[in-house]
């Protein structure tokens, strides 16, 4: 199964979580885990409540750089 991150491989692994084990795939390049739970939570969050309202930018907007000092 490829990883989504990096494209790379993910292998079965068993955790043990509070007691219980339980069955995820973890990927060999980039150590990104996933698991039943994981997938449940990403789907869900997916779908927004409010589909119209715009998400704010994170990365690549020009908020970070007016904060910053202006270098001399």
């Amino acid at each position: 199964m490829p990883c989504t991150r990096c494209a790379g491989l993910r292998v079965p692994e068993i955790i043990c979580e509070g007691g219980t084990r339980v069955l995820a795939f973890r990927c060999l390049h980039c150590g990104d885990i996933i698991d039943r739970v994981i997938v449940q939570n990403r789907q869900r969050r997916r779908h927004p409540k409010n589909p119209g309202r715009a998400r704010t930018p994170i990365y690549g907007s020009d908020r970070w750089k007016k904060n910053k000092p202006a270098l001399a």
